[in-house]
């Protein structure tokens, strides 16, 4: 059963509500049940909840869970932290029960909770205080995560005096982490390290200083940690991250840094409470490549495809969707030497507000959702445009961005968060993609061919590798400019497959399935391939 959210009882809510800081803290003690005693009988001054007049509150099960949904920053920190379950599954993956355990974005002990229930009882209080190492910025969260783990295994008060050293307040990433055994963690949820460095220059000039030319404007904070992690453990890691890190370009150099990893979990959807962003969990051990990849508490374990490469991981996120054949660069070359493929963003996109019309005379504006595979719905399905609904929308070319004014002619306009690549040709040019749509240009290839091209499943099998794990769904892709230009060409677009492209543009949506099968001959593609798509596609698969 997948993890529910914590239930913040009335009471909590209520009184929380007027106590501020200290009675969260002493409502956590609560929460903890008998931690705040074993804290209390150290004699070291965690906390005083003399000056909090609450009432006596019920325990609840997972104060991490509650802890972090009473968050006050909780989103634009990244505070989300780990289900016990999904906790004591990675561990399990990722440690043997050997060697130190740190948890550099410990929260409030999820992780470090979960390599002590991994021991044998008589080892536990051992462990917690001579192997267990964890840091997190919030100092209610360090708190919590001290408390629990002495009520767990019954600390004396050297034992939580010595916790209190290696389970600490303090910013991990501004030095290298401490040379450790293994790491488990769930850092940060944040989408870019700017995010985080902004308000401290000294972090930001660190971090440069130390990877340098591994850091993108766009990294995400948690591929910093993974790096951080994966440099630091001489037996292993296991993380969980967003999806995103297997395929977005900011994080590309720190993927081949890292190298391929040793397991890969894709998680559900619903793994975190108030969580819609992809997530996996991975494991790292030194000098090994990936092996296994598997669907949390979903689908069997399923091998990894032998090719990995060591920057792109994307392809290790299919699992059983996993296309039965994907094709390589060969002699034919890419897609963008023979044609141009250009992508818009903010510029382009705020352009048009403003002079969008409902069934003018001027451009049609093409959107993600107006595009399938061989069909433009321009006119048959409303688009949201600008926060307003449009069924016919429309520009007058003498509004539009500079770089969407010079595209003139025939295109092939291509959507985005798609299972398989959807692309539609506008022979006449009277179309305007609106940002995120990706616009190929005729070059040495005519519309025809790029369309053929476009929708052949060798094409999408090779997509859903390159750009698995950067959509909002793992079983979407999310492809850029730059995929498209690197996508690998077949030998030829046969005349046959001309023809029924010519045919599928002129509106016979029944070409579709025949010109997928004569460009999968073309590549010399099986027959499981054409099978794969069509499925992926939500079409008939031909008898």
């Amino acid at each position: 059963m997948p993890p529910r959210a914590a239930v913040v009882p009335p009471a909590y809510a209520e009184w929380l509500a007027e106590a501020g800081a200290a009675g969260l803290r002493h409502a956590l003690a609560e929460a903890v049940g008998d931690a705040d005693g074993h804290w209390r009988h150290t004699g070291l001054p965690l906390f005083d909840p003399s000056g909090c007049r609450g009432p006596r509150l019920p325990p609840v099960p997972d104060p991490g869970a509650l802890y972090a949904r009473l968050h006050p920053a909780r989103r634009a920190t990244g505070v989300f932290y780990t289900p016990p379950a999904l906790a004591d599954a990675v561990t399990a993956l990722a440690w043997n029960g050997e060697g130190d355990v740190l948890d550099p974005a410990c929260g409030a002990g999820d992780f470090l909770l979960a390599a002590v229930r991994a021991l044998p009882l008589a080892a536990r209080h051992r462990f917690v205080v001579e192997r267990l190492a964890g840091t997190d910025l919030d100092p209610l969260a360090v708190w919590l995560a001290q408390a629990r783990l002495a009520a767990f295994v019954s600390l004396d008060r050297a034992g939580a005096a010595r916790l209190q050293r290696s389970v600490r307040c303090a910013n991990a990433l501004a030095a290298p982490f401490d040379p450790t055994g293994t790491v488990l963690t769930n850092p940060p949820f944040l989408n870019r390290l700017r995010t985080l460095t902004a308000p401290d220059p000294a972090l930001a000039t660190h971090l440069r200083d130390r990877h340098g030319a591994l850091l993108g404007p766009y990294t995400d904070v948690s591929a910093v940690f993974l790096l951080e992690s994966v440099i630091a453990a001489r037996r292993s890691v296991g993380i969980v991250l967003p999806a995103s890190i297997c395929a977005t370009r900011d994080s590309e150099n720190i993927r081949a840094r890292c190298g391929a990893p040793a397991w890969v979990w894709t998680l559900p959807i619903d793994s975190f409470p108030d969580v819609r962003t992809p997530l996996v969990a991975m494991g790292f051990v030194p000098g090994e490549r990936a092996q296994l990849s598997r669907r949390y508490a979903e689908l069997p374990a399923a091998p990894l495809p032998s090719a990995a490469a060591g920057a792109n991981w994307g392809s290790l996120l299919h699992g059983a969707e996993r296309p039965p054949w994907t094709p390589t660069r060969g002699a034919a070359g890419v897609l963008g030497h023979s044609c141009g493929i250009e992508a818009d963003f903010r510029d382009e996109y705020y352009a048009l507000r403003g002079h969008v019309e409902e069934g003018g005379d001027g451009l049609r504006v093409v959107t993600s959702g107006h595009i399938e595979p061989g069909r433009l719905l321009w006119g048959e399905r409303t688009a949201r445009i600008h926060r307003s609904g449009w069924l016919r929308p429309t520009v007058d070319a003498a509004h539009l961005h500079p770089r969407q004014a010079r595209r003139l002619g025939p295109r092939v306009l291509v959507a985005t968060q798609t299972k398989v690549i959807e692309a539609a040709a506008d022979l006449e040019g009277r179309c305007v993609g609106l940002t995120p749509v990706l616009t190929v240009l005729p070059e040495k290839l005519d519309a025809i061919d790029i369309l053929a091209i476009l929708l052949s499943p060798p094409a999408s099998a090779w997509a859903r590798g390159r750009g698995t794990g950067s959509a909002l769904s793992l079983r979407a892709m999310k492809l850029s400019a730059a995929d498209l230009r690197d996508l690998p060409l077949p030998p030829s677009v046969p005349p046959e497959a001309r023809r029924l492209a010519e045919r599928l543009a002129a509106g016979e949506l029944d070409q579709l399935v025949p010109l997928a099968g004569c460009m999968n001959k073309a590549w010399g593609a099986p027959d499981s391939l054409l099978r794969w798509w069509c499925e992926q596609a939500g079409v008939a698969t031909p008898g």
